[in-house]
């Protein structure tokens, strides 16, 4: 299918996601190619560019089409200065490697339950990109999740009872499920902020539900006892398959996703095998 005429893009599965067919992504694109990308994104929600040999200075350079580029929050993290990573733009590697017994990176093994990047902070994050440089031979998987069908199929009676609701949002750093995360929150120490429970995108001004099980906790306004019942029932409605895309990584894999109106999610892996993912998070706007 194509959706532009500079562009070929081939949906990958009926809930979302979209591969861009045939560019290198090495060199400077037209201003009517990023603009077909563009398009493509919004109306796909997730971008696959496969068969990618990016340095770092080529995949910031293509990520900056999309906006202002997030630096890392953690800049004296050992980890990084292990990694080597030469630019701040570049937030994190996605790594089980370790050196001297060290991790070189972030999120390291096993599954990770949905989430949208930076929801926990007043300016979430817009967009993320992921680049693949070491994939396990089975698992790893990150599953995208389409936010719009979530919310266009909500039954009425759910609807109507998150109707104009904030939910609050917050984030211990590396903790991949909501039980290792919970079993730890403290909001006197974490980053925390409340949410629109259903959000308007501001460029196709279409609405998503924007909470999520790894960090959504409360919703203002109601005890705790009714905002876990009303959380559960819209994450089980959620997590339904059939509004997910399971991606399954290739060396040289460059996913971008939209943190808007999409969740994503990891599957687990065998330890034993090296996983490596180079990040950049595209800044975003306060939700509405």
């Amino acid at each position: 299918m194509s959706l532009a005429t500079s562009l070929l893009v081939r949906p990958l599965s009926p809930a979302l996601g979209a591969e861009i067919v045939g560019l290198d992504l090495r060199h400077e694109l037209t201003a009517g190619t990023m603009a077909d990308i563009l398009d493509a994104w919004h109306h796909h929600l997730v971008l696959v560019f496969r068969e990618q040999q990016l340095s770092e200075d080529e995949q910031i350079r293509f990520a900056r089409n999309f906006g202002v580029l997030e630096k890392r929050r953690r800049p004296s993290e050992a980890r990084h200065e292990a990694a080597r990573i030469k630019y701040p733009e570049l937030t994190m590697l996605v790594s089980n490697i370790r050196e001297n017994g060290k991790l070189i990176g972030s999120l390291p093994d096993g599954e990770m339950h949905f989430h949208s990047d930076f929801c926990y902070l007043e300016k979430p994050a817009k967009g993320t990109f992921l680049y693949a440089i070491e994939v396990p031979s089975q698992g790893g998987d990150t599953l995208f999740l389409n936010m719009y069908k979530a919310y266009e199929t909500l039954p009425p009676a759910l609807e109507a009872g998150i109707e104009g609701r904030k939910a609050v949002n917050a984030y211990l750093y590396d903790s991949p499920t909501r039980e290792i995360n919970g079993a730890k929150l403290d909001l006197s120490i974490a980053p925390h902020f409340a949410q629109p429970i259903v959000r308007t995108h501001p460029e196709t001004r279409r609405k998503a539900l924007y909470v999520n099980r790894l960090m959504t906790w409360s919703v203002d306004g109601m005890d705790q006892t009714q905002g876990t019942a009303l959380l559960d029932q819209l994450f089980d409605h959620i997590e339904q398959d059939q509004f997910i895309y399971a991606h399954r990584w290739r060396v040289g894999d460059l996913v971008l996703w939209d943190n808007r109106c999409t969740l994503h999610a990891r599957t687990d892996f065998s330890n034993k095998e090296r996983r490596l993912l180079r990040r950049n998070v595209v800044a975003g706007d306060p939700a509405f």
